[in-house]
């Protein structure tokens, strides 16, 4: 089948107008940043998803988990295209309530302990105020000083000085906590720190994307999905791709950039920011069974669409180095999904200063959106 529309002509609008769609991604990277959407508490993250893809979709459904299926028709048959970000961010619950009024927590995700003493948090997704409390500095002995404290070592303050008056606030057991941040752009406006960039930069190019393939044509079916917990097993994709049965499937997710003075770039982790969106070629988790090796026609694909937009695209690979994305869970699930992955570089992730640069959102943008405009047009078989 020959689509009339070609990704050059799309991905010509885009870089004449990219400063406006940098602009409408940013807003909505600042809405979406903003919002409480620890896995398994991604409520307001699914509620504000689907109204900002209602007016470009055909169909939102939101399923019994959470999981967000927006489906685009084509003008032609052909495959079914799932592209796919997740909703969840990593963070905490409320663990206890203790008489005395402060709170004990647990993680959920893979924050770094490093990162909990003395920061500010926002408890439940009211964002109610709260501290993780730090011991006096003139109070500590030199080795209380140096040691990184657990979890079960650290507590919340909200000001309260009963249990009851933390109840009356409306906190309760297993209620969702994120480290407060703020959405701060730097001196390059393209550059923006904050929280659960990873990975609301994606849900807010999933939004663009639909925005974008107003009055295009393009054959089969586009399935635009956003997954819950993800951080906690990957297991929203798991619950879509069973139900979907998509022919093949982009994943959006970020990826660590290496190019800070405590990582060995070129030999751990060549992938700089600002250079292009990265294409994890093969990753995988340490010591586990969780691994992805991206499919040879689906990688053609992203390659392809990037020489077309002229995007610069970073391969890597991430094996053992506890990187993996839903992809890992996709490759797998019914028969198995012909799936690739495509990344946006950040610095400092799961923290509540991951760093993103928009060019490298923007470059995702049009890779995804020219595979969306030639869908169909190559055999995905393997050989």
């Amino acid at each position: 089948m020959t689509n009339t529309n070609t990704v050059e002509l799309k991905s010509g609008t885009l870089l004449s107008d990219s400063a406006t769609v940098k602009a409408r991604i940013k807003e909505w990277l600042r809405d979406l940043t903003g919002i409480v959407g620890v896995s398994g508490s991604e409520q307001e993250v699914v509620r504000y998803m689907k109204e900002k893809l209602l007016p470009y979709a055909d169909e939102v459904k939101v399923d019994n988990n959470g999981n967000i299926i927006a489906i685009k028709n084509g003008t032609a048959p052909g495959p079914k295209l799932m592209i796919s970000s997740h909703s969840d961010e990593v963070g905490f619950c409320v663990k206890n309530i203790l008489p005395n009024g402060f709170i004990m927590f647990d993680k959920i995700g893979g924050v770094s302990d490093q990162l909990l003493l003395g920061r500010k948090v926002w408890v439940t997704t009211k964002k109610l105020p709260g501290l993780i409390g730090i011991k006096a500095g003139h109070m500590q002995t030199a080795e209380e000083s140096k040691r990184v404290k657990t979890p079960r070592e650290c507590y919340i303050d909200m000001g309260a000085s009963s249990r009851k008056e933390v109840e009356d606030m409306g906190v309760k057991i297993g209620d969702p906590i994120v480290f407060q941040s703020d959405f701060m752009e730097m001196d390059n406006k393209d550059l923006i720190a904050t929280k659960a960039v990873d990975n609301r930069i994606h849900c807010a190019i999933l939004i663009e994307l639909f925005k974008q393939l107003q009055g295009v044509d393009f054959a089969g079916t586009l399935y635009g999905v956003v997954t819950v917990q993800e951080e906690v097993g990957l297991r929203g994709a798991m619950m879509v791709g069973n139900a979907i049965q998509p022919d093949y499937a982009i994943v959006l997710d970020t990826i660590p950039a290496g190019d800070t003075p405590d990582i060995d770039t070129e030999i751990s982790l060549p992938v700089y920011l600002g250079k292009g969106p990265a294409c994890p070629i093969a990753d995988g988790v340490g010591g586990t069974m969780v691994f992805n090796y991206i499919h040879p026609k689906v990688r053609e694909m992203i390659e392809e669409q990037a020489a077309k937009a002229s995007v610069n695209l970073q391969a890597i690979t991430l094996i053992g180095d506890g990187y993996t994305t839903d992809a890992a869970s996709l490759g797998s699930v019914n028969t198995g999904i012909p799936v690739g992955v495509l990344s946006t570089p950040r610095r400092y992730s799961h923290s509540p200063i991951e760093l993103v640069h928009l060019h490298d959102a923007l470059g995702v943008l049009k890779i995804v959106t020219g595979i969306v405009i030639d869908n169909g047009n190559k055999d995905l078989s393997f050989i």
